[in-house]
Protein backbone atom coordinates (compact mmCIF):
# COMPACT_ATOMS: atom_id res chain seq x y z
CA UNK A 1 0.00 0.00 0.00
CA UNK A 2 2.79 2.43 0.91
CA UNK A 3 4.42 1.72 -2.44
CA UNK A 4 1.22 2.66 -4.27
CA UNK A 5 0.95 5.92 -2.31
CA UNK A 6 4.57 6.74 -3.10
CA UNK A 7 4.12 5.94 -6.80
CA UNK A 8 0.99 8.05 -7.27
CA UNK A 9 2.38 10.78 -5.04
CA UNK A 10 5.28 11.16 -7.47
CA UNK A 11 2.97 11.18 -10.48
CA UNK A 12 0.45 13.72 -9.21
CA UNK A 13 2.68 16.28 -7.54
CA UNK A 14 3.85 19.21 -9.68
CA UNK A 15 7.53 20.23 -9.88
CA UNK A 16 8.82 21.35 -6.50
CA UNK A 17 9.06 25.05 -5.71
CA UNK A 18 12.47 25.85 -4.21
CA UNK A 19 11.32 27.05 -0.78
CA UNK A 20 14.33 27.67 1.48
CA UNK A 21 14.53 26.38 5.05
CA UNK A 22 14.50 29.87 6.58
CA UNK A 23 11.60 30.87 4.33
CA UNK A 24 9.54 27.87 5.46
CA UNK A 25 10.51 28.50 9.10
CA UNK A 26 9.07 32.01 8.78
CA UNK A 27 5.88 30.51 7.37
CA UNK A 28 5.66 28.20 10.38
CA UNK A 29 6.34 31.11 12.75
CA UNK A 30 3.53 33.18 11.24
CA UNK A 31 1.16 30.19 11.25
CA UNK A 32 2.06 29.44 14.89
CA UNK A 33 1.25 33.05 15.83
CA UNK A 34 -2.06 32.74 13.97
CA UNK A 35 -2.95 29.63 15.96
CA UNK A 36 -1.92 31.25 19.25
CA UNK A 37 -4.03 34.36 18.69
CA UNK A 38 -7.05 32.26 17.70
CA UNK A 39 -7.21 30.11 20.81
CA UNK A 40 -9.28 32.18 23.24
CA UNK A 41 -9.62 31.32 26.91
CA UNK A 42 -13.35 31.13 27.58
CA UNK A 43 -14.90 31.73 30.96
CA UNK A 44 -18.56 32.66 30.83
CA UNK A 45 -19.60 29.18 29.66
CA UNK A 46 -18.70 27.60 33.02
CA UNK A 47 -21.85 29.08 34.53
CA UNK A 48 -24.04 27.15 32.10
CA UNK A 49 -25.72 23.98 33.27
CA UNK A 50 -25.02 22.42 29.88
CA UNK A 51 -21.69 23.69 28.47
CA UNK A 52 -22.53 22.25 25.02
CA UNK A 53 -26.22 23.14 24.52
CA UNK A 54 -26.10 22.65 20.72
CA UNK A 55 -23.55 19.89 20.04
CA UNK A 56 -21.69 20.37 16.78
CA UNK A 57 -19.11 18.26 14.96
CA UNK A 58 -17.43 15.69 17.21
CA UNK A 59 -19.66 16.86 20.08
CA UNK A 60 -22.61 15.34 18.20
CA UNK A 61 -20.96 11.95 18.72
CA UNK A 62 -21.06 12.40 22.47
CA UNK A 63 -17.57 13.83 22.93
CA UNK A 64 -17.35 16.55 25.58
CA UNK A 65 -15.14 19.57 24.99
CA UNK A 66 -16.31 21.39 28.12
CA UNK A 67 -12.68 21.53 29.25
CA UNK A 68 -12.06 23.96 26.38
CA UNK A 69 -14.42 26.35 28.20
CA UNK A 70 -12.60 26.08 31.50
CA UNK A 71 -10.17 29.04 31.78
CA UNK A 72 -8.00 27.18 34.29
CA UNK A 73 -7.55 24.16 32.03
CA UNK A 74 -7.06 26.21 28.87
CA UNK A 75 -4.64 28.47 30.69
CA UNK A 76 -2.41 25.48 31.49
CA UNK A 77 -2.80 24.03 28.00
CA UNK A 78 -1.78 27.34 26.42
CA UNK A 79 1.31 27.45 28.64
CA UNK A 80 2.23 23.96 27.38
CA UNK A 81 1.51 25.19 23.85
CA UNK A 82 4.39 27.70 24.02
CA UNK A 83 7.24 25.15 23.89
CA UNK A 84 5.19 23.05 21.44
CA UNK A 85 5.00 26.00 19.05
CA UNK A 86 8.71 26.67 19.47
CA UNK A 87 9.48 23.06 18.53
CA UNK A 88 7.13 23.34 15.55
CA UNK A 89 8.71 26.57 14.30
CA UNK A 90 12.22 25.12 14.63
CA UNK A 91 11.11 22.19 12.47
CA UNK A 92 11.94 19.41 14.92
CA UNK A 93 9.60 16.73 16.28
CA UNK A 94 6.76 18.11 14.18
CA UNK A 95 5.09 14.70 14.25
CA UNK A 96 4.77 15.18 18.02
CA UNK A 97 3.94 18.92 18.12
CA UNK A 98 1.26 18.98 15.42
CA UNK A 99 -1.18 16.50 17.04
CA UNK A 100 -1.21 18.68 20.18
CA UNK A 101 -1.81 21.83 18.13
CA UNK A 102 -4.53 20.10 16.11
CA UNK A 103 -6.29 18.79 19.23
CA UNK A 104 -6.50 22.26 20.78
CA UNK A 105 -7.77 23.80 17.55
CA UNK A 106 -10.47 21.14 17.15
CA UNK A 107 -11.49 21.43 20.81
CA UNK A 108 -11.85 25.22 20.78
CA UNK A 109 -13.67 25.26 17.43
CA UNK A 110 -16.05 22.44 18.41
CA UNK A 111 -16.80 23.94 21.81
CA UNK A 112 -17.45 27.39 20.34
CA UNK A 113 -19.74 25.98 17.64
CA UNK A 114 -21.62 23.92 20.24
CA UNK A 115 -22.97 27.09 21.87
CA UNK A 116 -25.71 27.45 19.25
CA UNK A 117 -24.02 29.91 16.92
CA UNK A 118 -22.01 28.35 14.10
CA UNK A 119 -18.79 30.07 13.08
CA UNK A 120 -16.19 28.98 10.52
CA UNK A 121 -13.30 31.13 11.73
CA UNK A 122 -11.35 28.16 13.18
CA UNK A 123 -12.04 25.86 10.25
CA UNK A 124 -9.23 26.89 7.92
CA UNK A 125 -6.59 26.81 10.66
CA UNK A 126 -7.74 23.35 11.77
CA UNK A 127 -7.69 21.99 8.21
CA UNK A 128 -4.15 23.21 7.61
CA UNK A 129 -3.06 21.65 10.90
CA UNK A 130 -4.82 18.43 9.88
CA UNK A 131 -2.96 18.03 6.58
CA UNK A 132 0.39 18.99 8.11
CA UNK A 133 -0.22 16.54 10.94
CA UNK A 134 -1.20 13.81 8.47
CA UNK A 135 1.96 14.37 6.44
CA UNK A 136 4.33 14.22 9.41
CA UNK A 137 2.60 11.27 11.10
CA UNK A 138 2.62 9.30 7.84
CA UNK A 139 6.33 9.93 7.35
CA UNK A 140 7.02 9.11 11.02
CA UNK A 141 5.20 5.78 10.68
CA UNK A 142 7.20 5.00 7.53
CA UNK A 143 10.44 5.77 9.37
CA UNK A 144 9.39 3.64 12.36
CA UNK A 145 8.70 0.76 9.97
CA UNK A 146 12.16 1.28 8.45
CA UNK A 147 10.59 2.14 5.11
CA UNK A 148 11.27 5.89 4.85
CA UNK A 149 9.43 7.76 2.15
CA UNK A 150 11.59 8.64 -0.85
CA UNK A 151 10.74 12.16 -1.97
CA UNK A 152 10.53 12.94 -5.66
CA UNK A 153 13.59 14.72 -7.06
CA UNK A 154 13.68 18.35 -5.94
CA UNK A 155 11.33 17.77 -2.99
CA UNK A 156 12.18 18.05 0.70
CA UNK A 157 10.11 17.69 3.86
CA UNK A 158 9.79 21.47 4.22
CA UNK A 159 8.65 21.85 0.61
CA UNK A 160 6.15 19.03 1.05
CA UNK A 161 4.78 20.73 4.18
CA UNK A 162 4.17 23.96 2.26
CA UNK A 163 2.65 22.04 -0.65
CA UNK A 164 0.10 20.13 1.47
CA UNK A 165 -0.85 23.41 3.19
CA UNK A 166 -1.37 25.12 -0.17
CA UNK A 167 -3.30 22.09 -1.41
CA UNK A 168 -5.63 22.27 1.58
CA UNK A 169 -6.23 25.97 0.93
CA UNK A 170 -6.96 25.32 -2.75
CA UNK A 171 -9.30 22.44 -1.82
CA UNK A 172 -11.24 24.66 0.59
CA UNK A 173 -11.91 27.27 -2.10
CA UNK A 174 -12.63 24.70 -4.81
CA UNK A 175 -15.12 22.98 -2.48
CA UNK A 176 -16.77 26.36 -1.81
CA UNK A 177 -17.16 27.01 -5.55
CA UNK A 178 -18.55 23.54 -6.25
CA UNK A 179 -20.97 23.84 -3.30
CA UNK A 180 -22.31 27.15 -4.62
CA UNK A 181 -22.96 25.63 -8.03
CA UNK A 182 -24.46 22.45 -6.56
CA UNK A 183 -26.80 24.18 -4.11
CA UNK A 184 -27.99 26.61 -6.79
CA UNK A 185 -28.30 23.84 -9.43
CA UNK A 186 -25.77 25.69 -11.57
CA UNK A 187 -27.56 29.03 -11.39
CA UNK A 188 -25.42 30.80 -8.76
CA UNK A 189 -24.00 33.40 -11.14
CA UNK A 190 -27.43 34.40 -12.46
CA UNK A 191 -28.92 34.45 -8.96
CA UNK A 192 -26.41 37.15 -8.02
CA UNK A 193 -28.80 39.74 -9.43
CA UNK A 194 -30.88 39.21 -6.28
CA UNK A 195 -27.96 39.72 -3.90
CA UNK A 196 -29.02 43.32 -3.22
CA UNK A 197 -31.88 41.99 -1.08
CA UNK A 198 -29.47 39.88 1.00
CA UNK A 199 -27.11 42.82 1.39
CA UNK A 200 -29.87 45.09 2.64
CA UNK A 201 -30.89 42.45 5.18
CA UNK A 202 -27.29 41.88 6.33
CA UNK A 203 -26.54 45.59 6.64
CA UNK A 204 -29.80 46.17 8.54
CA UNK A 205 -28.88 43.42 11.02
CA UNK A 206 -25.44 44.95 11.51
CA UNK A 207 -26.94 48.41 12.00
CA UNK A 208 -29.49 47.33 14.59
CA UNK A 209 -26.77 45.44 16.50
CA UNK A 210 -24.52 48.49 16.86
CA UNK A 211 -26.79 51.40 15.77
CA UNK A 212 -23.98 52.57 13.51
CA UNK A 213 -22.88 51.83 9.95
CA UNK A 214 -19.29 50.60 10.33
CA UNK A 215 -18.14 50.46 6.70
CA UNK A 216 -16.06 52.58 4.31
CA UNK A 217 -17.84 54.78 1.80
CA UNK A 218 -16.77 52.65 -1.18
CA UNK A 219 -18.44 49.59 0.38
CA UNK A 220 -21.63 51.53 0.97
CA UNK A 221 -21.50 52.78 -2.62
CA UNK A 222 -21.11 49.23 -3.98
CA UNK A 223 -23.98 47.97 -1.84
CA UNK A 224 -26.28 50.76 -3.01
CA UNK A 225 -25.19 50.32 -6.66
CA UNK A 226 -25.87 46.57 -6.89
CA UNK A 227 -29.17 47.05 -5.08
CA UNK A 228 -30.24 49.65 -7.65
CA UNK A 229 -28.68 47.77 -10.62
CA UNK A 230 -29.12 43.99 -10.01
CA UNK A 231 -27.19 42.82 -13.08
CA UNK A 232 -24.15 44.79 -11.97
CA UNK A 233 -23.83 42.30 -9.11
CA UNK A 234 -23.10 39.56 -11.65
CA UNK A 235 -20.16 41.53 -13.06
CA UNK A 236 -18.84 42.43 -9.62
CA UNK A 237 -19.20 39.15 -7.75
CA UNK A 238 -19.03 36.40 -10.40
CA UNK A 239 -15.22 36.71 -10.79
CA UNK A 240 -14.94 35.63 -7.16
CA UNK A 241 -16.44 32.25 -8.06
CA UNK A 242 -13.82 31.73 -10.75
CA UNK A 243 -11.03 32.74 -8.35
CA UNK A 244 -12.25 30.06 -5.92
CA UNK A 245 -12.66 27.48 -8.68
CA UNK A 246 -9.14 27.98 -10.02
CA UNK A 247 -7.39 28.43 -6.67
CA UNK A 248 -5.51 25.19 -7.38
CA UNK A 249 -3.43 27.05 -9.98
CA UNK A 250 -1.57 28.48 -6.99
CA UNK A 251 0.11 25.08 -6.61
CA UNK A 252 2.07 25.58 -9.83
CA UNK A 253 4.73 28.10 -8.94
CA UNK A 254 5.35 31.23 -6.91
CA UNK A 255 3.89 33.69 -9.42
CA UNK A 256 0.62 31.79 -9.79
CA UNK A 257 0.42 31.41 -6.02
CA UNK A 258 0.88 35.17 -5.67
CA UNK A 259 -1.76 35.96 -8.31
CA UNK A 260 -4.36 33.54 -6.91
CA UNK A 261 -3.60 34.65 -3.36
CA UNK A 262 -4.10 38.32 -4.20
CA UNK A 263 -7.36 37.56 -6.06
CA UNK A 264 -8.72 35.58 -3.12
CA UNK A 265 -7.68 38.27 -0.62
CA UNK A 266 -9.53 40.86 -2.74
CA UNK A 267 -12.53 38.52 -2.69
CA UNK A 268 -12.39 38.36 1.11
CA UNK A 269 -12.07 42.12 1.55
CA UNK A 270 -15.14 42.55 -0.64
CA UNK A 271 -17.00 40.02 1.52
CA UNK A 272 -15.84 41.74 4.73
CA UNK A 273 -16.83 45.29 3.80
CA UNK A 274 -19.73 44.72 1.40
CA UNK A 275 -21.29 41.50 2.70
CA UNK A 276 -20.29 41.93 6.37
CA UNK A 277 -18.71 38.43 6.36
CA UNK A 278 -15.39 38.38 8.19
CA UNK A 279 -12.82 35.71 7.38
CA UNK A 280 -9.59 37.28 8.60
CA UNK A 281 -8.10 33.85 9.29
CA UNK A 282 -8.49 32.94 5.62
CA UNK A 283 -6.71 36.13 4.61
CA UNK A 284 -3.88 35.37 7.06
CA UNK A 285 -3.43 31.84 5.67
CA UNK A 286 -3.38 33.16 2.10
CA UNK A 287 -0.78 35.75 3.07
CA UNK A 288 1.39 33.07 4.66
CA UNK A 289 1.19 30.20 2.17
CA UNK A 290 0.15 31.76 -1.15
CA UNK A 291 1.28 35.38 -1.25
CA UNK A 292 4.38 34.76 0.91
CA UNK A 293 5.52 38.37 1.28
CA UNK A 294 8.89 37.53 2.94
CA UNK A 295 10.02 35.93 -0.31
CA UNK A 296 8.97 38.80 -2.57
CA UNK A 297 10.32 41.48 -0.22
CA UNK A 298 13.52 39.81 1.01
CA UNK A 299 14.52 36.36 -0.27
CA UNK A 300 13.92 37.03 -3.98
CA UNK A 301 16.64 39.67 -4.03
Amino acid sequence: MSGVIEKWGHRLTPPAVAYGRLEVAIMRLLFALLLWTNLPVFGKFLKQENPQPKPNGLAEWGMSFAWAGDPAVMGVLKIILVPVLVVYVLGVLRWLALPYMLTLSIAVGTFKNSQGSISHVYQIITKLLLVQCGLHLYLAVRRAARRPYAFKEGWTLDRAEVFVSQSALAAIYLTTAITKLHRSEGGWVFQLRHIGVDLEKTWSQAYYNELVVDAPRWAIAIKDFVTAHPWAAVLLFAPGLFAEFFAFLGLYGRRLALVMGVLLVILHFGAIYVMQLEFWQNIACLLIFFINLPYWLVFRW
